[in-house]
């Protein structure tokens, strides 16, 4: 599998070496809640451009560097910055230890695919596999159809246990927010997936 994104296409993931197509679990976001990307701050998405800056980089530079993987990024200054805190927090509060981190995956038979942030091990358990995604905006019910809705359906994924999106804060704060796998939400991101779908085949843009 040999993964490319390109966001804007109308299916935003291909597998180069298959030439398939996929919707990305953020497109099905998109149409469950066509605000989900507000309330980001305007300086973390203008940062999100210069990969330097960009904070899921920072994020997967600092759980390699806690598992003596790669050197301690440099947190930049400023409000990205502040953002950084947050993430320095998590790290010293529970422990994260990567199983996978920024990893790509498809589930065929839906026709997705995604990249998750961080899959891994934390608060010092073996036991239970979390799948964590960063959010640097405020939080939404839809992010939970994100989770156990898609990126539990991807490949790689199938030993996680436990889902969870990440808030981080300009004011430096952190709050990890479990995700309990329920149907509904599941329907819910199916149903999104329905509409892309329709879409694509009656040739909708």
């Amino acid at each position: 599998m040999n993964l490319r994104v390109t966001r804007g296409d109308p299916q935003e993931y291909q597998d180069l070496d298959t030439r398939k197509t996929y919707f990305s679990v953020s497109q099905c976001l998109t149409v469950l809640d066509p605000k989900a990307f507000e309330g980001i701050d305007p300086f973390v998405l203008s940062a999100a451009q210069d990969r330097g800056k960009n904070l899921h980089v920072i994020f997967a530079l600092r759980i390699l560097a806690e598992m003596g993987l790669g050197p301690m990024p440099k947190y930049p200054s400023g409000v990205i910055g502040k953002y950084c805190v947050g993430i320095e927090t998590f790290v010293t509060l529970r422990k994260p230890r990567a199983i996978r981190v920024e990893a790509s995956g498809v589930n065929n038979k839906l026709g997705i695919a995604g990249t998750l942030d961080l899959h891994c091990w934390i608060d010092g358990e073996n036991d239970e596999q979390w799948i964590i995604d960063l959010k640097s905006g405020p939080e939404r019910a839809v992010h939970s159809a994100q989770l156990v809705g898609g990126y539990k359906r991807l490949s790689g994924s199938e030993n996680a246990r436990r889902y969870g999106s990440l808030y981080i804060t300009k004011e430096g704060k952190q709050h990890l927010q479990e995700h309990t796998h329920n149907h509904v939400d599941q329907s819910w991101f199916d149903g999104g997936l329905s509409v892309l779908n329709g879409r694509r085949y009656h040739n909708i843009k």
